[in-house]
């Protein structure tokens, strides 16, 4: 039974919001009670990422970064010095197109 934070009402442990006043139930159970009730054993082993399309565009940026700083010190060290200002613009628009 989930009681009611607003009104003290005792709703069910199913039960959304509360049956007395609306209010918004919350459980007291944690994420990890509910992964380990609902899961089997293979489940406590298992690292996944929530975020895995976050750290994606973060090695795409960095991918980026790196080129480009490659890119500086090959053309600064031949001291030519005009292909910076096409490769600069274009990496920066192709970072701007993938949403990085």
């Amino acid at each position: 039974m989930i009681t009611c934070n607003k009104c003290g009402k005792k709703n069910n442990d199913a039960a959304k919001t509360c049956l007395g006043c609306g209010h918004k139930l919350q459980s007291g159970k944690t994420r990890d009670q509910n992964i380990s009730t609902s899961g089997g054993s293979e489940d406590l082993f298992r690292i996944s990422l929530e975020r895995t399309s976050m750290y994606a565009k973060h090695g795409e940026a960095w991918v980026y970064a790196i080129f480009l700083l490659g890119a500086v010190i090959f053309f600064t060290y031949n001291k030519i010095y005009w292909p910076l200002y096409a490769i600069t613009p274009l990496v920066a628009i192709l970072a701007w197109f993938r949403k990085i």
